[in-house]
């Protein structure tokens, strides 16, 4: 069960704007901060494991190989 949730940092703890489904109460979970503020991918850099930057390499070169002779 990996997604990205959206959360509020208050009174120093991370709360989540919607219910979480499919983890119960007082179940342990990993996080990674994104802040909003970043400016682009070079601030993903050392953030992807090799696998998860090879994946998306192949998205992205699927999706755009979709529309390369659009332009």
């Amino acid at each position: 069960m990996n997604r990205m949730i959206e959360v509020i940092y208050e009174d120093s703890v991370f709360k989540p704007l919607y219910p979480i489904e499919g983890l119960g109460k007082s179940k342990k979970a990993w996080i990674i901060l994104c802040p909003p503020e970043k400016k682009g991918l070079n601030e993903l850099i050392g953030t992807l494991t090799p696998e998860e930057a090879e994946e998306m390499q192949n998205t992205i070169d699927k999706k755009f190989s979709k529309i390369e002779g659009e332009w």
